[in-house]
């Protein structure tokens, strides 16, 4: 006599997204996704902080004034500041409101505009976190979260010091019961010098000293910022670094994945690897047993690209989509 067929059950449904880059709308649909999707876990990887600073030259009434910074130009003279404001961080800028004195002193002073960016990043950050405690914990749904190689050291007390969020950088964090998750947000060098790239030897090194810790490599989750090299989740265009800044070489394209991240995910298999990094680069593959996810990048359109990740019967097997919020 036949039994009934079992069907897999799910043990694990994942919502990952990565490369937001400062966008303050790409986040706030990202704790949505959280919600309307379900997830028993939400993974917010690097990179999570902006790259500028747009100062907005304002009036004594508070309202703009004509001379702007030329991200600002052609937004008429005597608007509301507040609004403007929401429209830059929305697209993973951080504006300050300056007087003209004020204005003419930071563009003389590229160590105060330094020290006013990192500041700004921290202050965002600790908004974000706000935020997803407010909107995830009250669902239950805890908020893993890891920064890139394009973020300041700086922002590690803000993370680890949250009573929600989990910083996962260089732990060991347990999903599910028998699924665990390694984390980091170092990368292999870039052109750009950025203040968490290091060599592939050092990566893998740090790869390494929490895989080995893992009990069941088969049954992980490996979160590492950038994708495996010549995986098909790293082709982005190729540099020209003999000027500053680098520019694309046109119609070439490259691999610029980390060797250390596929060496790693060839040594120890785990079950799902999640990846950003390259934002044009997005897709589902696998290297041996692994399931290896890159959602791709849109922030500065405030689209939001995110990766639904069930994992299924213990970590049996793994069922991906990509999924996008325009």
């Amino acid at each position: 006599m036949l039994g009934r067929l079992r069907r897999p059950t799910r043990t694990l449904r994942i919502v990952f997204a990565t490369d937001l880059h400062g966008a303050d709308l790409v986040f706030r649909k990202f704790l949505n996704a959280a919600v309307i999707y379900e997830a028993d876990v939400a993974i917010l990887g690097g990179d999570l902080t902006g790259k500028r600073i747009v100062p907005l030259v304002v009036n004594g009434d508070g309202r703009l004034a004509s001379n702007q910074d030329p991200d600002v130009i052609g937004l008429s003279a005597g608007r509301e500041i507040e609004p403007v404001m929401t429209a830059v961080r929305d697209h993973g800028r951080y504006p300050v409101a300056v007087t003209a004195t004020e204005y003419e002193e930071l563009a003389g002073d590229p160590d105060a505009v330094e020290r006013r960016f990192e500041r700004e990043c921290h202050d965002q950050l600790e908004r974000w976190l706000g935020r997803a405690r407010s909107q995830l914990e009250p669902r239950g749904i805890p908020f893993y979260i890891t920064g890139g190689n394009d973020d300041y050291h700086s922002i590690e007390p803000i993370l680890s010091d949250d009573p929600y969020a989990i910083n996962g950088e260089g732990q060991i964090v347990t999903l599910a019961p028998g699924v665990d998750m390694i984390s980091t947000g170092y990368g292999n060098p870039t052109p750009w010098n950025c203040p968490r790239d290091v060599s592939e030897e050092e990566l893998r090194d740090i790869i390494v000293r929490m895989a080995d810790r893992v009990t069941d490599p088969a049954s992980a989750v490996f979160n590492l910022h950038v994708p495996p090299h010549g995986s098909g989740l790293d082709i982005c265009p190729r540099l020209d670094t003999s000027v500053t800044p680098p520019r694309p070489v046109p119609g070439e394209k490259m691999s610029a994945g980390s060797t250390a991240v596929r060496a790693a995910i060839e040594q120890y298999e785990p079950l799902l690897s999640l990846h950003g990094h390259i934002h044009e680069s997005a897709g589902i593959t696998r290297i041996g047993p692994t399931t290896c996810v890159n959602p791709g990048s849109e922030y500065e359109q405030g689209v939001l690209r995110t990766a639904v990740v069930d994992i299924m019967d213990r970590g049996g097997s793994v069922v991906a989509q990509l999924l996008e919020a325009r």
